[in-house]
């Protein structure tokens, strides 16, 4: 399945997400969630609009377009979530939480389709947990001693409840994107539907009155480095998902995860750093397990 070229793109998609991550909670973490999301999004339409403007449509069936309206309202309730987490919570403590996507993978997998967790995804899951228990160790400050200290912490803490939400819902739109992929084309896809989800939470903003030109404007050259970063996880993770299995793409996509965690210790000063460093990894290391099932 042409594993050079899947795993690039995979990469890819991870260094997107870790960049668009750290922006956002270094720039524009004074706006609303919904203005996080809002910014997040117009910064990749310019971009996503060219390389529109090159495609051809392909012959969209019903099935397609089911597809579509079940992935939109839950795309758009994660990326909410999901920026609201990082509004109030660390990022190298909430966003490793996104790790346990794949882990909530094998069990929608096992009801949609059928498949069996084996020994790779058992050892991976064991090794996520384990991983968000050492993160936990950070949660404090460590002002609190004890076997059961960083589980208490971690349940005190929003930004991680509201990540193993956005790890739920994207262990079932994964799927979804994947059958759409199928149904569309790679490139059609992971370019009109950013655009589309755009367009849905463009439509909420006259209800949502938020400002987001004082933001735009001191922080513009950034803004369009943040476009960027989602433009290249976009399309990239499209990519991925034409050549290889979506549990694959998906976590190697998480290596985001790890890059985030270094980026918020030594560009955001996010403290403690050593416990979020090492929990991330073993986390990382599970997904990576998970993947080599089968």
């Amino acid at each position: 399945m042409g594993m050079g070229i899947w795993l690039a793109l995979g990469l890819g998609a991870a260094l997107g997400d870790s960049g668009a991550d750290v922006l956002t909670k270094r720039y524009f973490v004074q706006l609303s969630p919904y203005g996080m999301a809002l910014v997040r999004l117009l910064g990749a339409v310019p971009f996503l609009a060219l390389v529109a403007l090159g495609l051809s449509q392909p012959e969209l069936t019903p099935p397609f377009w089911l597809i579509v309206a079940v992935m939109l309202p839950l795309e758009v309730l994660a990326l909410l979530l999901y920026m609201r987490a990082l509004r109030f919570c660390h990022l190298s403590l909430c966003v490793p939480f996104l790790a346990f996507t794949p882990v909530f993978l094998i069990f929608t997998g096992w009801l949609v389709l059928g498949e069996r967790l084996n020994r790779w995804g058992v050892a991976g899951t064991v090794m996520i947990a384990l991983g968000c228990y050492i993160l936990g160790l950070g949660a404090d400050g460590g002002g609190k001693t004890g076997v059961l200290a960083p589980l208490k912490a971690l349940a005190k803490e929003p930004g991680a409840r509201l990540m193993l939400m956005v790890a739920a819902i994207y262990s079932l739109t994964a799927a979804l994107y994947k059958s759409a992929i199928l149904h569309s084309g790679a490139l059609f896809f992971g370019t009109l539907y950013p655009l589309a989800v755009t367009g849905l939470m463009v439509s909420a903003y006259p209800w949502n009155r938020v400002r987001l030109r004082p933001s735009l404007k001191a922080h513009g050259g950034w803004w369009v480095v943040l476009g960027l970063c989602s433009v290249l996880s976009f399309l990239c993770l499209a990519g991925g998902m034409e050549r290889a299995p979506a549990a694959y793409l998906v976590a190697v996509k998480r290596l985001s995860l790890l890059l985030s965690v270094l980026l918020g210790g030594l560009w955001l000063k996010e403290r403690p750093f050593l416990p979020r460093v090492l929990g991330a990894g073993l986390m990382c290391a599970g997904v990576g397990l998970i993947a080599l099932r089968g």
